[in-house]
């Protein structure tokens, strides 16, 4: 758990309890104060200054957040370039959940990474991303029906579907239990909703305390910072019984991304190397093709005592609609 300050105090968006236990007050790419709610075990960032979640997502957010470390801006033809190959986690969770018949939603589709690895396995695909840019790409490039405007107010508003997914989004709106009531409201009876979020025991936090990741972590574009607690608790406020709740503990950055965290306090270049199998090489590869092999079954292992530990980059939470 990342270190706590005490700071003027501010109310919990999930329980309005006033808390003055502070995670962070630097954030990366603007101004804010990260809270922690003790009753709800969750983070939430105040902000400087309100701001327009549609505006800000249809213009500047891919000026100021990408793949790249340094480099911010990105567009969506280089965002599904780069974002469609490491979709494996997802994809193993929603999979079974999916055929021929299937209609899915995904809200917050971004340039459709995720999508254009499912859409012909089932029976329709929509998307809802407010970034212009993103929508357009989706329909001329990936022939996927997307809207730019909020769930309740867009085209597929009265439309319900098998399975509804949100994955890094709800991290970044207002109201994360209003949100959870739309993603439930437009599930079908029987139906199942895949809400991911980054975990606020992230492990380079919580298991290495990697200083510099702090201000990594913590964004101006999160404003919420979930628990396995907090996030089964905005289901229940939502209006889903805890039998309708499920959350699992997923990785996707390597064990190379953290080590060089670790030795040098610094991201990677890029995301490339930390979400790609290992796959080292050299001059002579019988040394590499061995070491990869180890690397391999290291990283494995390392990964099933980040979830037994419940220290993942992320949390899955699998909503059913009995």
């Amino acid at each position: 758990m990342p270190t706590i300050a005490h700071n003027p105090s501010a109310s919990c968006p999930l329980c309005h309890t006033p808390t003055s236990s502070v995670l962070a007050t630097e954030v990366r790419r603007g101004p804010g104060i990260v809270y922690y709610c003790g009753t709800c075990h969750h983070g939430f960032l105040m902000p400087d200054q309100a701001f327009d979640a549609k505006l800000y997502y249809a213009e500047n957010y891919r000026q100021e957040y990408s793949h790249n470390a340094e480099a911010a801006a990105t567009n969506a033809r280089e965002i599904f370039d780069v974002y469609r190959h490491y979709q494996r986690g997802r994809l193993e969770s929603i999979s079974p959940y999916l055929d021929e018949m299937t209609t899915l939603l995904e809200v917050g589709a971004s340039s459709g990474q995720f999508l254009v690895n499912i859409k012909n396995r089932v029976a329709l695909v929509h998307a809802i991303e407010l970034d212009k840019a993103c929508c357009a790409f989706m329909q001329a490039e990936l022939g996927i029906s997307a809207d730019s405007e909020f769930l309740r107010e867009s085209a597929f508003a009265d439309e319900t579907y098998d399975v509804v997914c949100s994955f890094q989004v709800m991290e970044h709106v207002d109201d994360p239990v209003a949100f959870l009531r739309d993603l439930h409201q437009s599930a079908k009876k029987g139906g199942t909703i895949f809400v991911e979020v980054p975990n606020l025991h992230d492990p380079l936090l919580s298991v290495w305390k990697v200083n510099s990741y702090q201000k990594f972590f913590y964004h101006s574009a999160h404003l919420h910072y979930f628990t396995e607690y907090s996030l089964k608790k905005s289901a229940t406020l939502a209006g889903l019984t805890p039998n309708q709740v499920e959350v699992s503990f997923v990785q996707d950055y390597n064990i190379l991304n953290h080590l060089s965290w670790v030795m040098n306090d610094a991201p990677q270049a890029n995301c490339h190397v930390g979400l790609s199998e290992i796959n080292l090489s050299g001059a002579n590869q019988k040394i590499p093709n061995w070491l990869t092999g180890q690397m391999r079954k290291l990283n494995d292992e390392y990964i099933a005592r980040l979830v037994a530990t419940k220290t993942t980059s992320n949390l899955m939470m699998v909503l059913k609609n009995v």
